[in-house]
């Protein structure tokens, strides 16, 4: 059996696998979504915790929207030391009113490559 370097539990994941145990790239990849939707301000006593990313749904999308969604996804990439961020791509999709993210990421500790994309769609207009 192969060693873990880190070992969590995930209801999400049962639903899929019928398994709660998650581990190494799957649970630091799980961590960055959970603190990318945390709304900042939401964790108890960490009031710069999280991100404005989930208040968002209804803003427009617009070049300041796409600034910040930038920056916070940056700083949630900086504030975990189990990765480096290498690029970060967001791209808009004006048309389905939403936004692309695709951050390249080394995860340090486990010393492999690999891309966490998101999806992020907005009911505002520009």
């Amino acid at each position: 059996m192969t060693k873990r370097l880190y070992r969590g539990f995930s209801s999400y994941e049962y639903e899929k696998t019928k398994n709660f145990q998650i581990s190494d790239l799957d649970l630091v990849k799980l961590d960055l979504l959970n603190h990318i939707f945390t709304r900042r301000g939401e964790r108890v006593m960490m009031p710069t915790f999280g991100t404005r990313i989930p208040d968002m749904a209804f803003e427009p999308l617009d070049e300041v929207t796409i600034d910040i969604v930038r920056n916070d996804l940056m700083s949630v990439f900086n504030f975990d030391p189990r990765v480096q961020l290498l690029d970060l791509a967001v791209i808009p999709n004006y048309d389905g009113n939403a936004l692309t993210a695709a951050a390249r990421l080394l995860y340090v500790e486990l010393n492999m490559v690999d891309t966490l994309d998101l999806n992020i769609v907005f009911e505002g207009g520009i």
